[in-house]
């Protein structure tokens, strides 16, 4: 009743709304907000395999389900813009939808590429791309289909909620030529998915506020996915429909750029309007039927409203300047990728926060803790134009500290502690950043890593970390890690094309793996935290499953049929090859060991003409 209080007190106007939005859901989120007797709840969310690309933007226009029966089911309200390039490490949740009970599989998604945006680096510089077809012709629109696992099927019921993931695999559906001038990018898509994921990334959910109840520690939000404006009124026309979000007293609120954990987090958002821009970083509980939130993000700290924001990566500091990046900038009217390099002014008013992380105001963040390697948004006023160069002054501003992504070679470990030679911050290379000042050596760059295990971190082998970069002039340890990413199961990967493609991509099939002939290979290599290794015909390479939840995919036709058994999925290709098809391209992502050229893999596309 406190909240309800305080609504009457406040904004009496959203009186009836806010009784009627507690009654029918929040009271009752347990049970997806009371679903009918036919019909079940449904998260859909996006994501995609890392490529080699500083943006890539395109717009999805469709996304249908079709249920066993043959029924097709329309889940996309309005056509969404999305930078594919941004969710290497989060998925993005795009819809919540009610569909009729039964067992959907097959999805088909609908890229639209009339108007692309896809930028590649040639010679540390971000350049234009064109889009083209395999075969050289423009491309428009393409759907691309998916045929699910027999054995995974989307099952929809009523009162369990399921969650489906969209993996659009840049790398496997892109191939990437920088000789050309401009580059040329030529696109078979290739779309994965996978249904209620036991490991998936985390999972960042954006909309406008619609409620709050303090007492369930509960809210609920309107999906406004990826880059649609979400700090105005509702429009039922651009509903992607309600997302119920559950906190918890570790979780950290950042509102108008004030920082606090748990009640006094969700008091701060309960003091918002309704509408009020929100965006939240968790992940789905499908026994519950809610959103678990770790972080919350509102008001003003969320960029794309009325105010000049920015984000991108610090790549130099002198004094209080910063050279940012591989900028975003969100100018109050809409999203502009620059590419290119902007200068932050820094001042002792600049409020400074971090993500994941809570101060009280005698320990809070300063513009002293932002160095080189660091990914941020700023908030402040832009001046200048391009070329000649953009100017985002935050003397008054707010800077907010993001996780940053770090790569390299293990040079050595020691107790919570793993050093690397740097080979790339946020996917740019070590080459563009100038860490004068910093007391950091990249090549070698010690990490801290607290308490997270070290027991698969190799001397020799790639390592990719998450986290944040030490105070300016800090340094050792040069970065604070949050999370080892990768290094357990997506090692490396396995890339091989055949050009013509070929009839006889193999030396030898079975239900344990799969040997590899490389006649005819153009292109055949590992990649290894960017770093390529060539394969060699001898000893023949290797394709061998995961002990468990393999993903194992075969694309034809422009439809992707999904297994999770590696022996079906070695039965279907070896009939599809007996049947004329040809074999084009083979990816596999997993451990890979130099010495047998053999890759345990967790996920295998492969293809075929």
């Amino acid at each position: 009743m406190k909240m309800i209080r305080q609504w009457i007190s406040n904004r009496g106007l959203f009186i009836v709304p806010l009784l009627m939005f507690l009654a029918t859901t929040l009271l009752a989120c347990g049970t997806s907000g009371g679903s009918a007797s036919d019909s079940g709840e449904v998260l859909i969310s996006l994501t995609d395999a890392e490529g080699d690309f500083i943006n890539y933007e395109v717009d999805v226009s469709s996304l249908k389900l079709t249920r066993k029966d043959g029924t097709r089911i329309e889940v996309l309200p309005q056509t969404a813009r999305i930078d594919f390039a941004q969710y290497v490490d989060l998925e993005e949740v795009l819809t919540t939808v009610m569909l009729p009970k039964g067992i959907y599989t097959d999805v088909s998604l609908v890229l639209n590429y009339s108007n692309p945006n896809v930028t590649v680096e040639v010679a540390g510089l971000p350049v234009p791309a064109i889009i083209q077809d395999v075969d050289g012709n423009a491309m428009t629109t393409i759907e691309m289909k998916v045929k699910l696992d027999e054995q995974r099927n989307l099952v929809i019921s009523p009162g369990i909620p399921s969650h489906l993931t969209l993996d659009f695999d840049l790398k496997v559906s892109n191939q990437v030529d920088t000789v050309s001038t401009p580059p040329v990018v030529r696109v078979e898509p290739v779309l994965l998915a996978d249904v209620n994921l036991e490991k998936p990334k985390l999972r960042r959910a954006r909309g406008p506020l619609l409620g709050v109840s303090e007492d369930t520690q509960k809210f609920q939000i309107a999906l406004r996915p990826f880059h649609h404006r979400i700090d105005h009124r509702i429009d039922g026309e651009r509903d992607f429909g309600p997302l119920n979000v559950a906190t918890e007293d570790t979780t950290v609120f950042e509102v108008d750029g004030v920082t606090a954990l748990g009640a006094e987090g969700l008091a701060l958002l309960a003091a918002k309007a309704r509408f009020t821009p929100v965006i939240v970083f968790g992940n789905m509980n499908l026994r519950e039927g809610l959103f678990r939130a770790h972080e919350v993000i509102a008001g003003t700290s969320v960029p794309g409203g009325d105010q000049d924001a920015l984000r991108g990566t610090v790549i130099a500091r002198s004094g209080d300047s910063l050279t940012v990046r591989g900028a975003a900038v969100n100018r109050g009217g809409g999203r502009v990728i620059l590419n290119t390099n902007v200068t932050v002014l820094l001042g002792e008013n600049t409020k400074v926060t971090k993500q994941g992380e809570h101060r009280d105001a005698a320990n809070a963040f300063g513009k002293d803790d932002i160095s080189v390697g660091q990914s941020i948004t700023v908030f402040g006023a832009i001046s200048g134009t391009l070329p000649n160069g953009l100017t985002i002054d935050a003397s008054e501003g707010h800077v907010r500290m993001l996780f940053t992504n770090v790569t390299g070679t293990v040079v050595a470990r020691a107790l919570e502690e793993v050093v690397v030679n740097l080979q790339s911050i946020n996917g740019r290379r070590i080459a563009l950043f100038d860490f004068s000042g910093t007391g950091s050596d990249p090549a070698n760059y010690k990490i801290g890593t607290g308490t997270m295990t070290l027991a698969s971190v190799e001397i020799g082998q790639p390592i990719r970390l998450r986290g944040h970069v030490t105070a300016f002039g800090q340094a050792p340890p040069d970065f604070m890690a949050s999370t080892i990413m990768d290094v357990s199961s997506v090692r490396a990967l396995m890339v091989i094309a055949w050009q013509p493609a070929t009839a006889n991509p193999f030396q030898a099939t079975s239900d344990s793996g799969l040997t590899i002939d490389l006649t005819g290979a153009g292109r055949h290599h590992v990649l290894r935290a960017r770093v390529a290794t060539v394969l060699t015909a001898e000893p023949a390479p290797q394709v061998l499953p995961i002990a468990d939840h393999g993903r194992y995919a075969i694309r034809q036709r422009r439809t992707t049929t999904i297994h999770h058994d590696f022996a079906a999925f070695v039965r279907d290709l070896n009939s599809r090859l007996d049947a004329d098809a040809t074999m084009g391209r083979l990816h596999a992502r997993g451990h890979y060991r130099d010495a047998t050229q053999t890759i345990e893999a967790k996920t295998v596309t492969v293809v075929l003409r």
